[in-house]
């Protein structure tokens, strides 16, 4: 049960961050509005289309806009409380300064839980109902422009040494037309094991793979293949072959950051563990659990800033913050190059800016005390 004191707390950093958040979202409005008005006007869509867009934007700029508001909100609330002498009368009545930080650093763990289910579970959709909408010259429109129908996918499961190709897909029916499958032996000698090539193919769950107008063509140590073996039907169990349709719709998002976790594991899973591609996806893992770490790093930044006494030590307190966090984003950005080519392992990439500015702001608070 909260006490009084921290329900007056959090009321302090609650409101403006959501004034914050809010005059963020106001600001994106205002300035893409501006950009694509004429857009909008020109291919006639709808009022209500127009708000929907903006609506499906919301997640978007919480994700991004969520740890410099974390950051604002802590610099006005404790400022505030600092300026009106709050601060002090606490400390006097015997309140430590980890009492009066802890509900903070609180919100900033929820802040953190929030931003990543946010990241993860509305983020991509949002991009492609946006995109929907207005199309715009970027990856995530090629991803998503045909939603009920792909073409051309190119799927490689690296670890059974199978490659499907595939012409056409149907998504709402679970339909592949036009289907290669290329089987290669394992191990060093890597060679053509056998094909098939089928009209279509279905994936029933707990039957596994079934094939239409099969053409199967096994190939010999030298090269050469066997007489075509012509088949109406053609069943592969799933103790067999464990590619799922979700495995195979997903390796059309070739962009990391417009998959899910659960898209990731899909692509990881089937990739070759030395491959760049198994290294960037791991970098893609790690960096969006890290990454929404920032609320909690911003709150540890902004406290020791946000306590100075002073006016002209609390403007120079809020510079400083401000100054940190762009440097904090300077050196993850610069981290994350590192991982993704392979310089540094993802795991140290991903964290260790957090880690260190973490430990910064806590030292800052410790000096206070």
């Amino acid at each position: 049960m909260l006490k009084i004191i921290d329900r007056y707390l959090l009321t302090s950093f609650l409101l403006p961050l959501s004034y914050c958040l809010t005059a963020f979202f106001v600001l994106f409005v205002a300035y893409d509005m501006s950009d694509q008005l004429r857009d909008f006007l020109s291919k006639q869509i709808p009022g209500y289309k127009i708000a929907a867009y903006y609506v499906y934007y919301i997640p978007i700029i919480f994700q991004l806009t969520a740890p410099f508001a974390t950051l604002l909100a802590m610099l006005y609330c404790l400022g505030n409380m600092s300026r009106t002498n709050e601060i002090i009368a606490m400390r006097a009545s015997g309140i430590a300064l980890f009492r009066i930080i802890r509900p903070y650093l609180l919100m900033g763990v929820v802040l953190y839980g929030v931003t990543l289910v946010v990241a993860d579970v509305f983020v991509p959709r949002a991009r492609r109902l946006a995109s929907e909408i207005m199309p715009k010259p970027t990856t995530v429109h090629s991803v998503f422009s045909a939603p009920n129908t792909m073409t051309s996918v190119d799927f490689v499961n690296a670890q059974h040494d199978r490659q499907w190709k595939i012409a056409t897909v149907l998504v709402e029916s679970n339909m592949f037309q036009n289907v290669t499958v290329l089987q290669y032996t394992h191990g060093r000698e890597r060679r053509l094991n056998y094909k098939l090539e089928a009209a279509r193919a279905e994936h029933i769950a707990g039957y596994g793979w079934w094939f239409y107008d099969v053409h199967r063509i096994d190939y010999f140590l030298d090269g050469t293949f066997a007489p075509v073996h012509r088949l109406s039907k053609y069943h592969v169990p799933e103790t067999r072959w464990n590619e799922q349709p979700q495995d195979i719709l997903s390796a059309r998002q070739s962009e990391p950051e417009l998959m899910t976790f659960q898209d990731l594991w899909r692509q990881m899973r089937s990739a070759d563990n030395g491959s760049d591609n198994y290294r960037k996806l791991r970098m893609e893992v790690h960096n969006r659990i890290a990454q929404p770490v920032a609320c909690f790093v911003f709150v540890l930044l902004a406290a020791p800033f946000g306590i100075f006494h002073t006016r002209a030590g609390m403007v120079k307190g809020v510079i400083t913050s401000i100054m940190l966090c762009l440097v904090y984003y300077l050196v993850l950005a610069l981290f994350v190059n590192l991982g993704t080519n392979g310089y540094l392992p993802p795991q140290l990439a991903a964290w260790s800016p957090s880690v260190v500015f973490a430990c910064l702001g806590g030292y800052l608070l410790y000096r206070m005390r």
